[in-house]
């Protein structure tokens, strides 16, 4: 049975910054197909997202992007002589080019294949229709976690799920293992849009130690309080992981260091934050909310500690045993190269494939 990938992105903005963390999830799935056979087909334009705010640029900008998803309709073309086929694409936007796009494959006797990064009912809780259309044309959909999955069984969705896990991040960085013992540095990385981790602005609340810092990496455009013990790093490439500092990754979202509420919180109970791929290919040990989705493969796989707020990272860390220090350490050890190898999204698919 022949393999395509359908590339239904926009790369114009969705993939041209080395420092964008969207680009790199989706680059490494392709990659990954590749390696399993899949050969790339690609349909975009270039899309406009903004140009201005004078309601005829506005109506300039509209005019333009309907011509973009002709352009992409029309690119479809060369699709109709694909039949009986595996197609790998991945979703993480609402288009209805890509819904055309899947509709006209599963005409043509191919078995779809959908790769989720993010359902976008289930992350802003929009309404479920505007997407449903696409899932209901896909007979495999791989998505991040088990209450993910479960999601989408409650929807009604009637083909099969694949759990992934966690996504990949793939790298050739030689993961260093620690010089040191990591209950007494406890230096916690935080990689992301700061903009929109607002829990950042109340982390000088938290009781300080003098082994204890938190180190902010990412774009920002509003204030960052900073000192000695919250410490802004700058940028990094996605592919230079060497260049981060420090010995914990952070997974975290919303407003307060005590808990991860709201609809971030919510959807952290079944999301796969890319950033925990990032900080296992480097080589750290992760912390991540106890009611989280990845709270489960944190304590399955000995990939770090839980915690139920910010405030109990020092003294949970500090009370861990030797023998759990060297779970941890091997745990991380394995799926670091796991997931620099791609050996996460390779199993997925080898198993519906």
């Amino acid at each position: 049975m022949k393999r395509f990938y359908i590339d239904a992105l926009n790369k114009s903005t969705f993939g041209a910054t080395y420092y964008d963390a969207c680009a790199k999830p989706h680059s490494d799935a392709e990659k990954i197909a590749n390696a399993l056979g899949f050969e790339s087909i690609y349909l975009y334009g270039s899309r406009l997202s903004k140009l201005g705010k004078p309601i005829w640029k506005k109506i300039l900008l509209h005019a333009y992007n309907l011509s973009y998803q002709a352009y992409v309709l029309w690119q479809a073309r060369k699709l109709n002589s694909i039949h009986n086929a595996d197609i790998f694409i991945q979703y993480g936007f609402s288009t209805e080019a890509m819904f055309s796009i899947v509709n006209k494959l599963k005409k043509n006797g191919n078995r779809i294949i959908l790769l989720v990064h993010d359902v976008e009912s289930f992350r802003f809780k929009s309404v479920w229709k505007s997407e449903q259309n696409l899932f209901s044309n896909t007979d495999i959909v791989i998505v991040h976690t088990v209450p993910m999955a479960e999601r989408l069984k409650e929807l009604g969705y009637k083909g099969k799920v694949e759990v992934l896990e966690f996504f990949d991040y793939l790298n050739d960085y030689k993961t260093v293992s620690p010089t040191a013992d990591i209950r007494k540095q406890i230096d916690i990385v935080f990689a992301g849009n700061l903009d929109k981790s607002m829990f950042i602005r109340k982390l000088n609340t938290l009781k300080a130690h003098p082994d204890f810092h938190f180190f902010l990496y990412g774009k920002y455009t509003g204030e960052l309080i900073t000192n000695d013990f919250v410490q802004y790093k700058g940028f990094f490439q996605n592919d230079d992981i060497a260049a981060i500092e420090g010995t914990w990754g952070l997974v975290w979202d919303g407003e307060e260091t005590t808990s991860c509420a709201g609809n971030f919180g919510e959807y952290l109970k079944i999301n796969a934050p890319f950033k925990l791929s990032l900080y296992l290919a480097k080589g750290l040990p992760v912390i991540v909310w106890e009611e989280s989705a990845m709270a489960h493969y944190v304590k399955k796989y000995n990939l770090g500690i839980t915690v139920n707020s910010l405030d109990d990272i020092y003294d949970t860390i500090h009370n861990l045993t030797p023998e759990q220090i060297t779970l941890i350490e091997e745990g991380v050890r394995v799926f670091s190269q796991n997931v620099k190898s791609g050996k996460m999204l390779s199993a997925a698919l080898n198993k519906v494939l």
